[in-house]
């Protein structure tokens, strides 16, 4: 039976943290609400992770933030750049050499403005999402990032065809 990692409050209002055994997500956070917890988030818990008390914890400041999806999309941005970097490389070849053989999506992939627009939108993303992260996550800072990703795209936009 999977084990699911848990935060809820209680009935004063304070948070506990813990682990169950449930067959599902729905199960776990019925049974987190049968026993009158409110949960904040459940979710499945690695394999290491074993049974841990239930007992009320005191709430932690942190200085780090957790962003899933700003890492989520940095990865698929990069996933997306190494593709596109494939795409320029196999269709650059096909132009400079003869081969035995054509790849046509590659060729019409290589000529469309369209994915050369999104690999430039996900190098500034990358760029300065990387900025963003040496300057410890500052929101003014990440503001002003936006702007510029946002102005430098809009001012690539308007001089290629």
């Amino acid at each position: 039976m999977p084990i699911y990692q848990y935060k809820a409050t209680g009935d004063n209002n304070q948070e506990t943290t813990g682990t169950l055994d449930a067959l599902s997500l729905q199960a776990a956070r019925e049974e987190l609400v049968s026993k009158g917890l409110d949960p904040i988030e459940i979710f499945q818990a690695p394999s290491t992770v074993h049974q841990q008390s239930t007992a009320p914890v005191a709430k932690k400041t942190s200085n780090t933030a957790y962003l899933p999806l700003f890492e989520t999309l940095r990865l698929y941005a990069g996933w997306l750049l190494a593709w596109y970097a494939l795409i320029y490389i196999v269709g650059a070849y096909q132009f400079t050499k003869e081969l035995p053989f054509r790849i046509p999506y590659a060729e019409s992939l290589f000529l469309s403005p369209l994915v050369l627009s999104f690999t430039f939108a996900a190098f500034i993303f990358l760029l300065l999402s990387s900025v963003y992260i040496l300057l410890k996550r500052n929101k003014i800072v990440a503001f002003l990032l936006c702007i510029i990703g946002v102005a430098t795209f809009l001012l690539y936009r308007m001089n290629v065809q």
